[in-house]
């Protein structure tokens, strides 16, 4: 899985730099990407039980912050691509009812994206265009994640799958083009990874100095899917600067 993985990203970065070196114009922007619940995308919160014990790992409101690189061929067809920091947040809910105990307790996994999108636009007004795009890219995930809480009776520990994840991704938006102040843009993204990104082993013991209790675990996997409200900005390109590169080059 790790040479697949890593085989897709020198694929994905050999193929941008020769798409890159056909045209000279090129916009830089920023994202930003609040995600939306799981629930919207038909991915409710499962509740696994054993022993009389409940645990879930339900998704939690996270984001995708970062730069994006945009190059244009003409007026329909664009490539995209950069590289943007991810939070997802989760919930680590644990509850025994025989012993009147519950556990509720937030956690993050960090992790980073280089997405490679091919965009096409649909002009609807003077300065508005519809654009829809998809593409693939890496997921890069630089550690595993644990939680102790308090007295050790309830432990979790978070396994990445592994370190890059090849992703699908697919997004549609609307964005406003100015002649002076950039492009201001607004849509959705739905991601994909290939596989598993986490593993959360989840171990409850009410009286860990109680060696004759054998500990509750419970594994819960998680799939990385996420449904994002997209805000981007790209400065403005000055139709000079992209004249004179077009006839240097």
């Amino acid at each position: 899985m790790l040479m697949k993985n890593f085989t897709v990203f020198l694929f994905l970065l050999t193929s941008l730099n020769v798409l890159f070196a056909q045209e000279s114009l090129t916009t830089f922007g920023f994202t930003f990407k609040p995600m939306i619940s799981g629930g919207f995308i038909n991915e409710s919160t499962e509740v696994q039980t054993k022993d009389g014990v409940e645990f879930s790992v339900p998704k939690m409101f996270g984001y995708n912050l970062g730069m994006v690189v945009r190059k244009g061929f003409n007026k329909t067809f664009s490539l995209e691509t950069g590289i943007t920091h991810t939070q997802r947040n989760f919930s680590l809910v644990v509850n025994d009812a025989d012993r009147d105990f519950s556990l509720n307790q937030e956690f993050g996994v960090v992790g980073y994206e280089i997405p490679v999108l091919g965009l096409v636009y649909i002009q609807l007004d003077k300065k508005i265009f519809m654009d829809a795009s998809f593409g693939g890219g890496v997921d890069l995930f630089p550690s595993d994640v644990a939680i102790f809480s308090d007295a050790n009776q309830v432990i979790m520990e978070g396994r990445r799958n592994s370190w890059i994840q090849a992703f699908l991704s697919a997004n549609i938006g609307w964005e406003y083009r100015t002649e002076k102040s950039g492009i201001f843009y607004i849509g959705g993204t739905f991601h994909r990874p290939f596989a598993p990104i986490y593993g959360f082993l989840m171990e409850y013991d009410y009286d860990s100095q109680d060696q004759s209790i054998v500990p509750v675990r419970m594994l819960e996997v998680v799939n990385g899917n996420y449904l994002t409200l997209d805000f981007r900005y790209f400065f403005h390109e000055d139709p000079e600067k992209r004249m004179k590169r077009k006839k240097k080059n």
